[in-house]
Formats: structure tokens, sequence, C-alpha cells
């Protein structure tokens, strides 16, 4: 991950050292997911790692460097496990279709129904079998609002998210890829984090039906134009 933010805590020198610092790291992140933030404590974090207390004060002086580095980790993985594997997969798809295809209708619906099932499946994923990882976003974003040591690292998360959306919408050539891609994120956080509040009201066909709108107004708005 290209960014200024490092981490806070004390460098590991050997191998085993940083092992026992990311299992550090990840029980921290498991707390933050099961019993909130506010829980992450030194002796919660050794207990749940299964280390001695000595050892993530050794790591971490304060409790805020190690939900700082917390963070740092989620970020970096998020990035290459989730973000990158979705944009290569987009990407794939769109480099289907160049502009003279995205001015006939029937190209344009085919890359509206190809990237609208590639998304809800996406969506679908992130609120059912990687629904840990959602609550880990929402935390880690609320978190930079109070922390200044994360502002900077909680920017760079979103605008790789944002550089990702705006490349697309500059292949679908829609009218304004900036402001673009910035709806198309607001849509969808909107929408995860009313499934991840309500999961019982996960329903396919209704979601569905808003990603392809969506989607059809950027589709349908750059063929216009083009």
């Amino acid at each position: 991950m290209t960014s200024a933010i490092q981490y806070q805590g004390r460098k590991a020198r050997r191998a085993g050292s940083e092992q026992r610092r990311q299992n550090i790291l990840e029980a921290a992140l498991r707390i933050i997911v099961r019993d909130g933030i506010r829980n992450v404590r030194h002796r919660a974090v050794a207990n749940e790692a299964e280390v001695p207390l000595s050892a993530t004060t050794y790591y971490f002086k304060d409790i805020q460097d190690l939900i700082a580095d917390t963070f740092t980790l989620f970020a970096e993985r998020a990035m290459t496990e989730v973000i990158d594997p979705f944009s290569e997969q987009a990407f794939a798809a769109l480099q289907q279709f160049d502009a003279d295809m995205l001015k006939d209708p029937a190209s344009r619906q085919q890359l509206i129904d190809m990237l609208t099932e590639m998304t809800v499946s996406f969506i679908n994923n992130e609120v059912t079998d990687e629904r840990d990882h959602l609550i880990a976003e929402q935390a880690f974003l609320h978190e930079a609002v109070l922390d200044e040591r994360l502002k900077e690292l909680a920017r760079t998360y979103q605008d790789k998210q944002l550089q990702v959306l705006r490349q697309a919408c500059e292949q679908l050539h829609t009218p304004d890829p900036e402001h673009d891609a910035e709806l198309v994120m607001a849509t969808f956080y909107y929408i995860e984090s009313q499934l991840l509040a309500y999961p019982e009201s996960l329903d396919e066909d209704a979601l569905r039906g808003k990603v392809r709108h969506v989607l059809s107004l950027l589709v349908g708005g750059g063929a216009s134009d083009g």
C-alpha cells in the first residue's frame, strides 16, 4: 500500500516476533468486529491472541497505537484481498467493450447485465460471507473521524476505491468520471451499510434493481455522449 501512514507500534526484528505481532493485531481486529472498538484493551487482546500481557505492551506502548496498527493491517489486506481482485474482474469485463460498441443499445445492455450480476454477487458475498470485513471497515472509518493518525490512512483507503471507480467511469465514457465515481461509491456504501445493519432485509431482486439503475445511468449517459 502506498501511503505516508506507517505502523505506529514497535517493529519486530525476527520472523517469529513479526508473526506474534501479526497475531496480536488479528486478535484486536476480532475483538473490534465481535465486541466493538471500546473493548480493545491490552489484557483482552493478550487473552484473545493467547500471548502474555507483556507481549502486547512491548509492541504497543498505548492502546491507540494498537488500534491504529490494527486498522493499518485491515486497510492493507482489504486493498489486496478485496478491492484489487474485484477491480481486476470488472476491468476484464470492461475490456470486452470499446467506445464504438457502447454506442450500440444491445451492447450497452449486455455490459449493464454483466456488471450488475458481478456487483450484486460481490455485495451479497460482502454482507453474508464477508460480514466481518464490512463491520471492520465501518469501525475503521468511524474511528478515523476521531483519531488524527487514522485520517490519512482512511483517505488513502477510500482514494484507492475511488481510483478504481474513476478508471471504470473513464472507460465507460461517462459525462463526469470524477463525480460519477463518487456517486457510485456513495450508493454502494449506503447499500452495504443498510444490509449490514438489517441483514434480514436482503432481497437480491431489489438489490439487483438498485445496482442496475445506477449502472444504467452511467452506461446510458456515457453512450449518449459518445
